[in-house]
């Protein structure tokens, strides 16, 4: 397998288990809400710790440390969608602080409805942002990088799977 295959899988399985940690939350807290099981707050608690550090501690800082600021270097093409991108990474932690607040309102208060709604629409934010990064970001890096970049990806993300959340 090459650099870039290994680069790519790694970066897509990120965004798969984000996503799982994410529909597993939202169907947990549509459970209560329905009444259909009880909020279990350690559990929200855990998997919203996942979904605070992977993205925005771990995924979203190599991606814009290594694949962004190497396709930038080899293609202007990329420009515009990587500008997009990386401000939305900081549009992320924005809305994760959010639905943290959400999150703690309603374990005061009993009512879920504003961390769910808060949840739902990072939750829609994240999968476009990830959507935009596989449809047009690794397509653009593959006509555009090199090998040597593509080591240098793959071993930024391959530390990414020895880390501890």
């Amino acid at each position: 397998m090459t650099a870039m295959t290994l680069a790519i899988d790694i970066i897509k399985d990120e965004h798969k288990s984000m996503g799982a940690v994410l529909k597993g939350l939202q169907a947990h807290l549509e459970a209560v809400r329905e009444g259909r099981d009880k909020p279990d707050y350690p559990l929200f608690q855990a998997m919203f710790d996942y979904i605070e550090t992977i993205p925005d501690r771990v995924h979203h800082p190599k991606e814009d440390e290594t694949l962004f600021r190497l396709l930038r270097l080899r293609t202007q093409e990329a420009d515009v969608i990587l500008d997009e991108l990386e401000g939305q990474h900081q549009v992320c932690a924005n809305l994760l602080a959010s639905v943290r607040r959400a999150m703690g309102a309603g374990r005061e208060s009993g009512d879920l409805t504003a961390f769910a709604r808060s949840l739902d629409a990072y939750a829609e934010f994240l999968w476009e942002h990830m959507r935009k990064e596989e449809e047009i970001v690794l397509p653009l890096a593959e006509r555009h990088l090199t090998s040597q970049d593509w080591e240098a990806i793959q071993a930024a993300f391959q530390a990414n799977r020895s880390q501890a959340w």
